[in-house]
């Protein structure tokens, strides 16, 4: 049985150093204009581990470090090669090829950037009155009174918060502007999360992009935190390939 992690050119080199699942490397299953990555696993694995996500995401991040790649679907597998062909049918193939030579000379990056909470906390203090005055007021009541008083300071400090949160992501995205040829955002959830935001940019000036990125964390430094992962597969600007 065959596992499919996703599609590239033919002339495409699998990183050494890339292992995947089962027991016999990640080898090209040639398909005219494109090709496959695909690794032996046996019929009756079941894939869907914590262990096997991260094999399939080192393999394609791996890849695309230097190479074009569409990732298919996490779990993809099929019988065997001619499976494979089948998978794909020809009239499909030129539009897939033209997709990754279109990926040619790009990478993803995810930049995730986070506020250092006691820091932004005491700027709202300094800024806005009623945030103070409702934190020194509460500060000498027991903690089970007041209990409006203390809904409306956790309203200000949320709204504080989107207001500085929106400020800093423009500015985050005018710093990346020359760089980023797609942005896309990712939704986040805490209080202090500034953005994660999906950046696709030219492998020729990832040196310039991450000495702006280093830039701006040091102009950051103990009010943010900045967090980059990649190269990554494009995941987030094309659409997980199918079968058929």
């Amino acid at each position: 049985m065959l596992y499919l992690y996703g599609l590239v050119l033919p002339t495409t080199d699998v990183p050494d150093d890339v292992d995947g699942l089962g027991a016999g490397g990640v080898r090209l299953v040639g398909l005219g204009q494109i090709a496959a990555l695909t690794s032996e696993i046996p019929e009756a694995e079941v894939i869907g581990m914590p262990a096997e996500v991260r094999a399939y995401t080192a393999v394609l991040d791996g890849v695309a470090a230097e190479h074009p790649v569409l990732p298919l679907k996490f779990g993809t597998a099929v019988l065997d090669e001619g499976a494979v062909d089948d998978a794909f049918p020809a009239e499909r193939r030129a539009s897939l090829a033209a997709a990754l030579r279109r990926l040619d000379g790009l990478a993803q990056f995810t930049l995730q950037v986070r506020y250092v909470t006691d820091t932004v906390l005491t700027e709202l203090i300094t800024e806005d009155t009623e945030i103070a005055e409702l934190r020194s007021f509460l500060q000498v009541l027991p903690t089970d009174t007041a209990y409006q008083a203390r809904i409306r300071l956790g309203e200000l400090i949320v709204q504080g918060f989107a207001r500085k949160r929106e400020h800093d992501v423009a500015l985050l995205r005018h710093e990346l502007a020359p760089f980023a040829i797609e942005l896309q955002e990712h939704e986040t959830e805490l209080v202090e999360d500034v953005v994660e935001v999906a950046v696709l940019v030219r492998r020729t000036e990832l040196t310039a992009f991450e000495a702006a990125l280093e830039k701006l964390a040091a102009s950051a430094w103990g009010r943010a935190t900045f967090r980059l992962v990649g190269p990554q597969a494009p995941y987030d600007f094309v659409d997980l390939v199918g079968e058929g």
